[in-house]
């Protein structure tokens, strides 16, 4: 299975050989609803930083990667792209189903054999393994099923109580 609910983070910091080359994206940092806020400004800068993660891992592996990278291959139901899946699948929840309907921001980790995104959001977190094995309606998207399927190990910062979502992704 893909979904792994055991993974420990530091560990999967040593199976893409992690050393010290971490980026933040910065979403939306307040405490409270996005709708309190601009929504069109946050949903704008949620595109822009997941172009940012792209590009930075585009241009960051160009030497091992078979495909590039693209968002569009999402909007296009190109599964291969398992990066604009987790990107736009995992953004969706937030969006969606978070306390303040917004990501708090994402993460990189740059390792010589593969790579970590996350994506965090503040407040509340999620019943992870309980949306998982219930199969709950209330995750109404497609990213669990995603997860489900994805080559990727999919796996979260605390599975009972998850306010970040992590995809290893190893060459």
């Amino acid at each position: 299975m893909v979904l792994d609910f055991e993974r420990i983070f530091m560990e999967a910091l040593n199976h893409i050989g992690y050393k010290t080359e971490h980026h933040e994206f910065l979403i939306h940092e307040h405490e409270e609803e996005a709708v309190k806020h601009d929504f069109d400004a946050i949903i704008q800068r949620y595109g822009e930083m997941k172009w940012k993660v792209v590009d930075l891992l585009n241009g960051r592996y160009s030497e091992v990667l078979k495909d590039k990278f693209d968002h569009y291959n999402w909007l296009n139901h190109n599964e291969q792209d398992e990066l604009a899946y987790f990107l736009n699948e995992a953004g969706s929840n937030c969006l969606n189903h978070s306390e303040y309907k917004a990501p708090y921001k994402f993460h990189v980790w740059l390792g010589h054999k593969g790579f970590i995104v996350g994506i965090e959001q503040k407040g509340r977190g999620f019943p992870a393994h309980k949306v998982h094995h219930q199969k709950l309606k209330t995750n109404e998207g497609a990213a669990f099923e995603f997860f489900r399927k994805s080559q990727s190990k999919i796996f979260f910062d605390d599975p009972h109580d998850a306010r970040m979502v992590f995809m290893e992704y190893k060459f």
